[in-house]
């Protein structure tokens, strides 16, 4: 059996078996066509490759440096997490500018 995933309106997942029109909704993520379980650690998070056309699991480190990144596809980090981190960060980081 063969299923796929799509993300429909709403940002809700559709699953659907390929071989009847019912929509059935598999046991595990591993009974997905589009789902690569290779790499199953603890605390991972599902994200879609759009290179392999795959749900994989990757470390959530991940999720925040490619949030990080400044493209046009990219809808780069919130603007409260980074003035929580700003905040959270200048308490924690003492800069010696030295003498003159």
């Amino acid at each position: 059996m063969t299923y796929k995933v799509t993300l429909g309106s709403g940002n809700q997942f559709l699953v659907k078996r390929t071989t009847t029109k019912e929509v059935m909704v598999p046991a595990q993520f591993s009974d997905l066509a589009d789902f690569d379980a290779t790499n199953k650690h603890d605390q991972y998070v599902i994200m879609y490759n759009s290179t392999t056309q795959k749900y994989e699991l990757v470390n959530p480190d991940k999720v925040l440096s490619s949030a990080a990144v400044t493209e046009s596809i990219q809808p780069g980090l919130p603007a409260n997490f980074e003035e929580v981190l700003d905040v959270d960060l200048d308490d924690r980081i003492d800069l010696d500018a030295g003498g003159f």
